[in-house]
C-alpha cells in the first residue's frame, strides 16, 4: 500500500466527511466514488418522477405540452408546461403533482387533476388519467 503526506486542513476536511469510525481511507474511497475492487462506479442520481410520467410513458402527453388553468369570473389563465420525467414548469419551479402546482397558482387548495387542462387534446389531466386506465385494459 502507498502512502501519501496531506496538509492538515486536508485532514480536517477528511474527518469532517467521515461516518462514525470510518478510516481517512475509506473516506475518500466513498467521496471518490471507487468501489472495494478499486474500480470507479458510475454516479447514479436518484430520480424522482412527476405524476405525469405515466400519462408521457403512454404517448398521451409530452414533453413541452401546455396545460391551462382558467377562472373566467376572475379573468384568469394560468399557464404551465410538462417537462422531462413528469413535472410540472410553472413561473420558473418544478412541481411533481399537479394539485401542488395548481393550489400554488390560485394560492388555495385545488385538485389539480380536474382543474389542469391539456391544451393539445382539450382534456382535463383526470380525463387523460382515466384514458391511460381504459388504455391500460385494452
Amino acid at each position: 500500500m502507498r502512502r501519501i503526506e496531506i496538509d492538515d486542513e486536508v485532514y480536517a476536511e477528511l474527518e469532517k466527511h467521515a461516518k462514525g469510525f470510518e478510516q481517512p481511507n475509506d473516506v475518500l474511497r466513498r467521496l471518490l466514488l471507487i468501489d472495494h475492487t478499486g474500480r470507479a462506479r458510475p454516479r447514479l442520481k436518484p430520480v424522482v418522477v412527476g405524476r405525469l410520467l405515466p400519462l408521457m410513458a403512454a404517448g398521451l402527453v409530452h414533453d413541452g405540452d401546455v396545460i391551462f388553468h382558467e377562472r373566467p369570473r376572475k379573468g384568469d389563465r394560468f399557464e404551465a408546461k410538462v417537462v422531462e420525467s413528469g413535472w410540472i414548469l410553472s413561473e420558473g419551479t418544478l412541481y411533481q403533482a399537479p394539485s401542488a402546482a395548481l393550489s400554488r397558482l390560485v394560492g388555495s387548495q385545488i385538485d389539480g387533476w380536474a382543474n389542469w387542462t391539456h391544451q393539445r387534446s382539450g382534456k382535463t389531466l383526470r380525463e387523460l388519467r382515466f384514458d391511460l386506465g381504459s388504455k391500460q385494459s385494452e
